[in-house]
């Protein structure tokens, strides 16, 4: 395990997804997906814009209204 990955498993729940959110346009999605499954919903909050889980369940056959 290098140490950016010790450093990382280190962090709380909320400092990883804010971390996550802050470098996600620097990795790839095998290089996080172990990582983001536990705090998916934490990063789509950090992130701000509900369209990415919505585009996801509409691509998958779901119907979604937003209340």
């Amino acid at each position: 395990m290098s140490k950016i990955e010790e450093a990382f498993r280190g962090l709380g729940r909320t400092e990883k997804a804010k971390f996550i959110s802050q470098n996600i346009d620097y990795a790839n999605a095998d290089a996080i997906a172990e990582y983001v499954s536990a705090y998916l919903f934490d990063v789509l909050k950090d992130v701000g814009n509900d369209e990415y889980v919505a585009t996801y369940l509409k691509e998958k056959g779901y119907k979604v209204t937003k209340e």
